[in-house]
């Protein structure tokens, strides 16, 4: 038999299949949007499935051997399920708006708390 080199095919087509004015596109971050999921990477022979089905498919598809995925408990998935079902992000998450600052200018500030005569006491 004739093994490749490398595992997995070359993300990208060699340079001569490129047209000179395309431009590839750069790689995305991903964030996971919802804590207590693992990454994992299936290797081996043994048989498992991706615990979502694939739209227009009736059955569970198999995770293929060197393909990253994401895992809770006995619950896997496909990254390309765990994108559909809302897991993974492509932004991190935003901080809270921040807090306006007071002015410096306290002199400036009408500040009217409704005492009555508060002299009387």
């Amino acid at each position: 038999m004739n093994y490749p080199s490398r595992p997995f095919p070359p993300v990208q087509p060699p340079f001569d299949e490129y047209d000179e004015v395309d431009e590839t596109v750069p790689p995305r971050r991903m964030f996971l949007a919802e804590p207590g999921w693992r990454i994992g990477v299936k290797s081996g022979s043994e048989r498992e499935f991706c615990y979502m089905r694939a739209p227009g498919q009736d059955f569970y598809h198999r995770l293929l051997d060197g393909e990253v995925f994401l895992h809770r408990d006995d619950e896997r998935l496909c990254l390309a399920c765990a994108t559909r079902r809302g897991l993974i992000a492509h932004e991190p998450k935003r901080l809270r708006e921040a807090i306006i600052p007071l002015p410096v200018d306290t002199e400036a500030i009408p500040l009217e708390l409704g005492w009555r005569d508060a002299d009387r006491f």
